[in-house]
């Protein structure tokens, strides 16, 4: 090895580090000999050909200076805990509780963790005052899916008084809201007056709705609410349940306004209140969750009406009407 080959060599180990000098010196070797045995123009096509490897000598080098490459030779250990990251993400991601229908619009309903609301006293409610939010005329597949969403995050239980003919037509929708411990009552089967058409038809009405939700929910309905909250001596006995209207309605279907339905139910609300919306309304989901918040700062907590019924002490007898629970 020539005294030049020593000096560069010398200056590539402080630059580079071995692998380099090694690089380097086969390089200059090999170049040296083909030089010999192939005259002028093979030195000619050797140096073309060394232009390639100078160009993969740089390369390596420069890998060899990155981030990555550094903590690979450090750290070996750190892919292993990537992976081990990675799978166990993943194994997470596919325990995620769901329920799975195929062909249905509502194939993959998350399950809310909820299932606290069965028990009111597993919740802080010492102290609260307590309302219990409703709503008619559900379920609609534009609408209720997004309230039970909110419903969740909230953390907030609710009673449903939904159609009979609406049931049948998205059960999906009733079966989530049973799941996610919400109550599912009654609102008759076609949201007909029924004080205004014959005894018989009134009858077949109520009798229809409570065969429906029986069918979808394993239980007859406990509780109905007549349309319009109109009853008589036909409704209330043929219902078979405790007649549940209200104390605060945010006549969310007259103004179809957040500020409106807000302002109307602020107005209302005690202690003990049951709060009448309607989930078929946009305005009224996008309501929903302000007046939850605003009303928790108030002092209030959300509950059932089995809940409520059950923390006041109340004897509910069947075709009786009820429209508040106050301390």
């Amino acid at each position: 090895m020539s005294m030049l080959d020593k000096l560069f060599s010398r200056e590539i180990n402080r630059r580079t580090g071995a692998h380099a000098i090694s690089i380097y010196i086969d390089s200059a070797t090999k170049t040296r000999k083909r030089s010999r045995s192939l005259g002028s123009s093979a030195i000619k096509a050797s140096s073309n050909k060394n232009r390639g490897k100078n160009k993969t000598k740089i390369t390596t080098k420069r890998a060899e200076r990155s981030f990555f490459y550094r903590i690979n030779i450090r750290f070996p250990w750190l892919k292993l805990v990537a992976v081990c990251i990675i799978g166990v993400a993943a194994i997470v991601d596919l325990c995620d509780l769901t329920i799975s229908n195929t062909g249905d619009p509502y194939n993959k309903i998350r399950i809310a963790p909820m299932a606290k609301h069965v028990k009111a006293t597993d919740r802080i409610l010492k102290g609260k005052m307590l309302a219990a939010l409703t709503f008619d005329d559900g379920p609609s597949p534009e609408t209720t899916p997004r309230l039970l969403d909110i419903l969740q995050q909230k953390d907030a239980p609710a009673t449903f008084f939904t159609l009979g003919s609406k049931a049948a037509a998205y059960p999906d929708i009733i079966k989530r809201e049973a799941k996610e411990a919400h109550e599912v009552a009654s609102h008759t089967m076609h949201h007909q007056n029924l004080i205004r058409i014959p005894a018989t038809a009134a009858i077949s009405d109520i009798n229809e709705a409570k065969s429906t939700l029986k069918s979808l929910l394993g239980h007859d309905p406990i509780y109905t609410r007549p349309p319009y909250g109109n009853t008589n001596d036909t409704v209330r006995t043929t219902v078979g349940t405790p007649i549940i209207l209200w104390s605060v309605d945010s006549e969310d279907w007259r103004s179809k306004n957040v500020d409106s339905i807000l302002a109307t139910t602020m107005s209302e609300i005690h202690d003990g209140a049951i709060i009448l919306m309607h989930d078929i309304y946009p305005t009224t989901v996008d309501a929903v969750p302000i007046l939850i918040d605003t009303l928790r700062k108030e002092g209030y907590e959300f509950v059932t009406l089995s809940e409520l019924t059950k923390i006041r002490d109340a004897k509910l007898e069947n075709g009786a009407s009820y429209y508040n629970f106050r301390p």
